[in-house]
């Protein structure tokens, strides 16, 4: 009986030991999902319409999370899909895929 009890708390000790270690070496180390951000829940369709008007304004051209293409054509183009989205042809696309305008 003893001899387990000395087996499973040299286990613990081990095991707290290597776990601080592990974390001191490498503290940017995530496990498991990504957090994520909440916001404001949107509804499928308000989505499907707001990357019908992404890639109405050709933004789908330029590959996410890369930064290096940014040049004149990429901010016109960002222009226009925030004019896009922020006027009338966003809430057509929402009212076309049976959405609600707001």
């Amino acid at each position: 009986m003893n001899i387990t009890k000395n087996i499973i708390a040299i286990a613990a000790i081990a095991a707290a030991s290597f776990s601080g270690i592990a974390s001191a070496e490498n503290p940017q180390v995530w496990f498991g999902p990504e957090p994520v951000i909440s916001g404001p829940s949107l509804a499928r369709t308000e989505v499907l319409a707001d990357l019908a008007i992404w890639n109405r304004a050709g933004m789908n051209m330029y590959p996410q999370g890369d930064n290096s293409s940014i040049d004149a054509a990429y901010e016109q183009r960002m222009a226009q899909y925030q004019k896009m989205r922020s006027g009338p042809e966003y809430q057509a696309e929402l009212r076309r895929l049976g959405g609600v305008a707001k």
